[in-house]
């Protein structure tokens, strides 16, 4: 029987998991890549105090079970009131161009893998390295046109064989598409979504803040940003069903016919 107590008071965040330790009530804080050396959620792990007067084992539990744009999201309420508004700023555009990369990781590997008769991982991690191929130089400028032109034109691939055609068709230099066009798309729940995400400027206020200027935004313009990053993401998130794990979309026994996945 473990007899080792649990940690009742914890903040887990995107790069940490803090934790009160139930003997000393002292906190320490865990960085997931370099002291739990995994970068999974944590359903349950037994740790040491960090504390040198203390050191005695203690157990944390109840990760965040978030995407990792979520978690972005969620640290920059701390951000904020630390007074890190910079930072804020940061995550917030970080963020965004996370949520990019996860909706084409779905719509272009996991569904139509998850939808495939004949599945065959080696091929999904061939087109899986396509993909980072043809975005991975791409600005956030670039992935947000990439991001809203798919949507609006629809037709996601049923297959590994249309998924392959799709990323190679990816253009180099999208372009954003026509408000009319936004207007168009027959799901109307995204289209204000898209519109919004269209017209958002977070990456100017990034843009700003890491190069020369170095601004330093102030805590009016962070908190507008962090409502206005999480009023279209995370709506965005659930519409689409964007889940970082492609059993999730195997479990469900995913078809592409899905209305959140036929735009026009």
């Amino acid at each position: 029987m473990n007899n080792i107590p649990i940690a009742i008071k914890k903040r887990t965040s995107y790069e940490n998991f803090a934790a009160e330790c139930p003997w000393c009530g002292k906190e320490s804080i865990f960085n997931r890549a370099s002291d739990l050396c995994t970068l999974e959620p944590i359903a349950g792990r037994d740790v040491s105090c960090q504390s040198s007067d203390c050191g005695k084992p203690f157990r944390i539990v109840g990760d965040s079970v978030n995407n990792r744009h979520e978690m972005l999201i969620f640290d920059c309420y701390e951000l904020i009131e630390r007074k890190h508004y910079m930072n804020s700023i940061l995550s917030l555009a970080l963020a965004c161009e996370v949520f990019f990369s996860l909706y084409f990781r779905v719509e272009l590997l996991y569904k139509p893998f998850a939808a495939d008769r004949d599945q065959d991982l080696a091929e999904l991690n061939r087109i899986s390295k396509e993909l980072h191929d043809k975005i991975k130089k791409h600005t956030f400028a670039r992935m947000r046109a990439l991001f809203l032109e798919c949507v609006v034109t629809g037709h996601p691939p049923k297959d590994l064989v249309e998924a392959k055609a799709k990323v190679a068709a990816l253009p180099d230099k999208p372009k954003d598409p026509k408000d009319a066009d936004i207007e168009s798309v027959a799901d109307t729940t995204l289209v204000p979504l898209l519109k919004a995400l269209k017209a958002s400027d977070i990456n100017t206020l990034r843009n700003n803040v890491v190069h020369k200027q170095a601004y330093r935004p102030t805590r009016e313009e962070v908190a507008a940003a962090l409502n206005e990053t999480r009023s279209i993401l995370f709506p965005l998130t659930s519409h689409l069903q964007l889940y970082d794990d492609v059993n999730w979309y195997m479990r469900k026994k995913w078809r592409q016919s899905c209305p959140t996945t036929v735009c026009k």
